[in-house]
Formats: structure tokens, C-alpha cells, sequence
């Protein structure tokens, strides 16, 4: 019998986490692969490979699996982490030195009240700081990436943390800002979650001033009908124009209102858990040529999103 693909590019490698963010999507799952499917995936996906948890950096064989898929032949290992004890740079080298192409970390807000409130800890927002510049000091250019799940929380405060991102991280490859997803946290406090329309005065803020600071940034689950003027920084835009589909967007969905959107072939709609909730009276259909757009998406960054 031929044996099923796993068809994702993400090794979970523990349950355990030292955070409880009130977004998490995965609080409380069962996510340990076993040592059998963490080959499966690294003999299956030869571009990127993704480690995850919980939080890897817990797992006791991290640096092990890591080293395993750079000698199979992985091209990009990507270390999803909260960047716990990479503010160290003996402990930032181990990661390089195991083959870590790739770190993204969560900074959840850009001042210690908001990311103690969001992480539910006490006095680690420096050090997450502190790591983020250890890992572009240490890896390089290309080498680092922050992202942000936008939340109702953060929501106002996008144009500051995109300031705050702009001063601090000089050398950061991208920002990538997540819509969330209505699941774990974000489903026991649906209040989380914000309509497109509440975000994007914010988002657009935001956008503005990191385009102005030079900083690279992807947004994603964003539909391109509230990101007008910048669609070019849609993840998901980037790779429909390519021809490519990422393994996530069967999350997502266009609805019925998208049939008349002459950017419908690079948008992939909302997400399925949002129109669940909200409906898609929101969607706005464009009329603007997309041969523009589509030209920009072709040449232009990208980001290399795993």
C-alpha cells in the first residue's frame, strides 16, 4: 500500500510551551510527532521545513532533528519559536551551528504591559528583544523574521509596534502579520478576533509607516480588498501569482461576493472560521485591472514564506 503524504511542512517536536497567549491556536493539543512521521516529513518536503511546537526550543532533541534535516537535504529550516534563550548568543550559535536557516519569532506587542498582557507572563519582554537583535546580529540578512497575530488587544497600537519595529530591528528580513484564526484561544475568546473592517484603518497606519522605514513586511488572511494600496504584501498574492498554493489555504475561502473581484485569481478570500463568524457582507469586490499588480507580485519580495 503506498504510504499517505503528510502534505504540511511542520514538525511539531513537543506539547510543552512557557507562554499561555491568549491567541495561541493550539493551547492544550496533543502536537508531538513521533520520531517515524518527523522523518516522513523531512524525506517529503525538501524546500522548507518547518519546527514548531509548543515550543521547540523545550524539545530535548531539537538540535538533533534540526542537524537531520540539513543533512537530508532540506534547504530552508525554519525554527518557529518565542525565542526563548536565544537572547544568549552560545545558545544562538547552537541553532546556526545545527543548520537553522531560518528563525521566526513571535513578538506579540512592542512594550512590556501588552506582551506580559497577551503572553500571560512577567519580565520577558526585553529578552525577546534582546533575542530578535542577538539572531539579526548573529544569522544576517535574510536569516530573521517577527511575527505578530493580530489581535483586538494590539489592534490600535499597529502604528506604534510598526515604529517600534522600524527602530529596533534594523537588518530584520520581514515583518509578517497574521490575521488570527478562530481556534484554541482565540475560540474560548472569540472578542480577539476583530472584523476586517475595525483593522483597517490600523493596518493601513501601519503599512504605511513600515513602507516609509524601509522595513519589509507580508500580511496574511488579510483579503486584498482591505489591503488596497499595498496588496503587493500579501503573502498569499505573492504565491497565486507564481502559480504556487500554500499548504494552509484550505483555510481559507472566496465567497460569493469574490466572484466579482477582478482580483479574485490572487486573493485567496478570508479565512473559513471568520465568514463562520462574521459573514462576508464586509468583502468589497475591486474593479482595478490587476495586470499592475500581478507584474509587481511576480518581481517583486516576497519573503520566502514557508
Amino acid at each position: 500500500m503506498k504510504q499517505a503524504k503528510n502534505n504540511i511542512p511542520i514538525i511539531c517536536l513537543t506539547d510543552s510551551c512557557n507562554q499561555r497567549c491568549l491567541f495561541c491556536s493550539r493551547p492544550g493539543e496533543k502536537l508531538r510527532y513521533g520520531e517515524k512521521r518527523i522523518r516522513d516529513v523531512i524525506r517529503e518536503f525538501k524546500e522548507t521545513v518547518c519546527f514548531e511546537g509548543g515550543e521547540p526550543t523545550l524539545a530535548p532533541d531539537v538540535l538533533k532533528w534540526i542537524r537531520y534535516a540539513a543533512n537530508h537535504g532540506v534547504r530552508d529550516r525554519v525554527l518557529v519559536t518565542n525565542g526563548f534563550g536565544l537572547e544568549k548568543p552560545e545558545t544562538a550559535k547552537r541553532y546556526l551551528a545545527a543548520g537553522v536557516t531560518m528563525f521566526n519569532v513571535n513578538l506579540p506587542a512592542h512594550n512590556a504591559a501588552l506582551f506580559d498582557k497577551l503572553t500571560r507572563t512577567k519580565g520577558n519582554f526585553q529578552k525577546r528583544v534582546a533575542a530578535v537583535k542577538n539572531l539579526i546580529a548573529l544569522a544576517g540578512p535574510g536569516a530573521v523574521r517577527v511575527t505578530l497575530v493580530l489581535n483586538t488587544v494590539i489592534l490600535k497600537s499597529l502604528p506604534a509596534y510598526a515604529r517600534f519595529i522600524a527602530k529596533e530591528f534594523p537588518g530584520l528580513f520581514y515583518l509578517e502579520l497574521n490575521f488570527p484564526k478562530l481556534m484554541g484561544g482565540c475560540a474560548e475568546r472569540p472578542a480577539l478576533v476583530p472584523t476586517l473592517a475595525a483593522a483597517e484603518p490600523h493596518l493601513l497606519k501601519a503599512f504605511r509607516i513600515l513602507e516609509a522605514a524601509g522595513v519589509n513586511f507580508l500580511a496574511d488572511s488579510v483579503p486584498l480588498c482591505y489591503m488596497k494600496g499595498f496588496e503587493r504584501h500579501s503573502i498569499d498574492a505573492h504565491m497565486l501569482a507564481r502559480g504556487e498554493r500554500r499548504h494552509y489555504f484550505g483555510e481559507k475561502e472566496r465567497t460569493p461576493r469574490c466572484a466579482a473581484c477582478a482580483l479574485a485569481a490572487v486573493c485567496s478570500g478570508p479565512r473559513k472560521d471568520y465568514v463562520a463568524r462574521f459573514g462576508d457582507a464586509e468583502l468589497r469586490p475591486r474593479k482595478a485591472s490587476p495586470a499592475r499588480l500581478l507584474a509587481g507580485l511576480r518581481a517583486g519580495f516576497s519573503g520566502r514564506p514557508a
